[in-house]
């Protein structure tokens, strides 16, 4: 009978340390799991929160370039003024150039934050104002009058120069932006 009680302890013993082992065994492959799931959506939100920059980085630089492209063009209607022929391709390729630039504006400002928002806004006005100052001083120089001429450059080149102001504070909100 010894055997016998010595076997079925031996093998209740077996039994529970087999049921423990898989008890444990089944724990670790919960947690290893869920850890592993945990990693996982982690790298998915890393990877997300990286495309999302991306794609703000991409927008502000879109608009930057459409921004610079009008105002270098405005530049050039400013330097022949004097010249109707070649004011008038320069303003037709500058109202294409502007349409670009409403277009890229529409995006970075979409984008935000608020305050790259507003800086964007400010630098179209600003790079529109130049552009309509330019034209008013091309009609101003064709009046064939030296004081209003004169008068319309001053105004041109202040809006020139508010234009730059704007894409530094626009660059400067993108930097804070994009940083954060």
């Amino acid at each position: 009978m010894d055997a016998l009680w010595t076997a079925l302890i031996a093998a209740g013993a077996a039994v529970m340390a087999s049921a423990t082992t898989g008890w444990f065994t089944s724990q670790a492959a919960r947690t290893q799991a869920r850890l592993s799931r945990e990693a996982q959506l982690a790298q998915l939100r890393h990877a997300q929160t990286e495309q999302r920059h991306q794609q703000r980085r991409a927008a502000y630089a879109e608009f930057a370039k459409a921004a610079g492209v009008l105002h270098s063009r405005v530049g050039d209607m400013v330097a022949v003024a004097g010249d109707p022929d070649a004011f008038a391709l320069l303003l037709d390729e500058a109202r294409a150039e502007r349409a670009v630039l409403l277009s890229a504006m529409h995006v970075a400002f979409l984008e935000g934050p608020a305050d790259v928002g507003a800086a964007v806004r400010d630098l179209y006005e600003t790079v529109n104002g130049f552009w309509s100052a330019a034209r008013r001083f091309h009609e101003a120089v064709c009046s064939g009058d030296p004081a209003r001429a004169e008068e319309h450059r001053e105004l041109m080149t202040g809006c020139r120069v508010a234009a730059r102001r704007s894409r530094d504070a626009f660059v400067a909100a993108v930097q804070r932006a994009m940083a954060s």
